[in-house]
């Protein structure tokens, strides 16, 4: 499995992909706070063109984190299991089950990996080119991220059950919006007439991380942090279990 995993990692850097979709992500970052310092320059009455709305631009948006961890997932495994390449890993002797554990552990370090850099520059410039405020700051925004990262990773493994599953990958990230978007949103829809699913649906966390619940700063609150652990860990354990029982009976 080491082999397996090592294997996956020099794949992962000497992957064309990897450095592009890194340079993406740094440069969205970039371009927000450098688009924020030239309308600020442009007009100084501007009251915006400061760390501050910045670093709120970040806070408002905590789901930003779930939904980016399908998309690295697929970047990554998008057509693997058409090619021939999970057949040679089986046939060195590499568990399925193992294989899914290796991508696991693949996957999140490279969204760590894409998340720091990411948060890193746009941490730099926002500091380098915008007028400084103290009202919200970098530590802000790291804590809510560490709130959210548990929901993240579920998101993470529910991503790589998806790619694994299906053919194509286009599909499988259709299946995870289903699950992870879709879902939440009908759960709360029925929520109105049936208490049960309405209560369901404020474990879920695109509902509890929603813009109302972001503004009012979730992951400062007892309740809002107990609701990422909790509807993190669980989703974790959910789908790494649907992952192994039903990724052990497909046929490669």
């Amino acid at each position: 499995m080491l082999n397996y995993i090592k294997s996956e990692f020099y794949r992962l850097f000497h992957s064309l992909s990897t450095w592009i979709t890194l340079g993406i992500f740094a440069g969205l970052a970039l371009l927000i706070n450098c688009g924020l310092a030239i309308f600020a320059a442009v007009q100084p009455e501007w009251g915006y063109g400061n760390t501050t709305f910045s670093m709120q631009f970040l806070l408002q948006l905590p789901t930003i984190y779930i939904i980016a961890a399908p998309i690295l997932v697929y970047i990554l495994y998008e057509g693997c299991g058409k090619n021939g390449v999970y057949k040679n890993v089986v046939a060195f002797g590499v568990s399925r089950e193992k294989i899914l554990l290796g991508q696991l552990v693949v996957s999140l370090a490279f969204c760590l990996g894409v998340m720091l850099v990411t948060l890193g520059v746009y941490f730099a410039s926002a500091y380098a080119l915008l007028r400084y405020d103290s009202v919200m700051t970098s530590a802000d925004v790291v804590r809510q991220a560490l709130c959210v990262l548990p929901s993240a990773v579920a998101s993470l493994v529910l991503a790589i059950l998806c790619v694994n599953l299906t053919v194509r990958g286009v599909i499988g990230i259709l299946i995870w919006m289903g699950v992870f978007l879709l879902v939440p949103y009908v759960c709360q829809w029925i929520g109105y007439e049936v208490d049960f699913f309405a209560r369901l649906a404020s474990w879920m966390p695109v509902n509890f991380m929603d813009l109302q619940n972001a503004q009012s700063l979730f992951w400062e609150t007892g309740d809002g942090i107990m609701k990422s652990l909790v509807s993190g860990a669980a989703g974790i354990v959910i789908f790494g279990v649907v992952g192994w029982l039903v990724l052990r009976k497909k046929e490669i």
